[in-house]
């Protein structure tokens, strides 16, 4: 019989190795994991969601101008909007790859009992380098337009 609280936990369910360091079994490891994932997929999501609204917003504007002016709308006015939009689509895409892999390699190393995973901050920063600079792209076409 052993001492109230040292009851001996089966392996992990997933896990094929039997040397090595025993994986991660704690459950809740693997939901904070699986919180930060979602965040970020959250995180893209909205980011897909404000591209889809940037590009059509100069549509918006020139159909509101052409109504309230009586004149029919320039073809060529506001037409950086379109391929700002774009630009934050893709980076919502990017950063749904980059969560995705980052989640599968931080589930992998917890299984082959890396208690406490690196990662690296190379796809993190380059995503607040990206949104940077498309949200000061964004600010002088507010100024310019």
């Amino acid at each position: 019989m052993q001492p109230a609280g040292t009851e001996s936990r089966p392996p992990f369910a997933g896990s094929t190795e039997t040397s090595g360091p025993a994986p991660i079994d704690d459950p809740r490891i693997y939901l904070a994991a699986e919180r930060t994932y979602l965040a970020w997929v959250r995180t893209s999501v909205a980011l897909m969601g404000f591209g889809f609204l940037i590009a059509r917003f100069a549509f918006w504007i020139r159909e509101y101008t052409s109504l309230q002016t009586g004149t029919a709308p320039l073809p060529n006015h506001h037409r950086i909007s379109p391929w700002m939009g774009f630009g934050m689509v893709v980076v919502g895409v990017f950063v749904s790859v980059t969560a995705a892999l980052r989640h599968y390699q931080y589930i992998e190393a917890l299984r082959r009992g890396n208690r406490n995973p690196a990662l690296s901050l190379g796809g993190a920063l380059s995503i607040a380098v990206i949104l940077a600079l498309v949200g000061l792209a964004m600010a002088v076409q507010i100024l310019l337009f």
